[in-house]
Parts: structure tokens; sequence; C-alpha cells
């Protein structure tokens, strides 16, 4: 599946920030990462992140777009969705 997401670089730890609407991207998973955005550190914390939070391999999750954006697209596994949904399920998960 893919995952648009918003990231922040820069923050006290790193966390997801709930869901956001994105007037360029439509809905978007916010994360607060606590890595620089400098050499690529802040995507490598994105992928990292991601893998721990959702419990897949690093190996499942890839950046798609935005590398050097804060708007990025990653590809996660089938059935990261529910797992989405469990741990932020205020607004659900867009279906992409």
């Amino acid at each position: 599946m893919k995952l648009a997401l918003k990231v922040i670089p820069n923050a006290k730890k790193s966390e997801a920030a709930g869901w956001e609407d994105d007037p360029r991207a439509g809905r978007v998973l916010k994360l607060r990462i606590a890595a620089p955005p400098v050499e690529g550190k802040a995507n490598r914390a994105v992928i990292l992140f991601l893998s721990a939070w959702l419990d897949v391999p690093r190996s499942a999750v890839s950046l798609l777009r935005g590398e050097s954006a804060r708007l990025k697209v990653v590809e996660l596994p089938d059935g990261c969705a529910e797992k989405l949904a469990r741990l932020l399920p205020e607004a659900g998960v867009p279906e992409a």
C-alpha cells in the first residue's frame, strides 16, 4: 500500500502525530522525526520509525517520492492499513 506522509524533522522525539488534510496530497499521516533533514538522515529515520512502529521489516518500507521534501510517499506491505487503523483509529486510513 502507498501512504502519504508529512514529515517534520528536528522534533524532540520521533512519533506519529495523527492524520492531516493537505491541499496538495490529500489525507496524510503526520510524522515528527528527531533526525535532521541532512544527508538523508530524516529519510532513514522515517523508514526506521515506520518499520518499528508497524512491526514490519525495514526492507519492506521504501520511499517512493519526496526524498528532499516534507511531503513523502512510502510503500508499505499489504496488511499495514489494519495496523494503522488500530494505532491511529480517530480518522481511519485513506485508501491508496
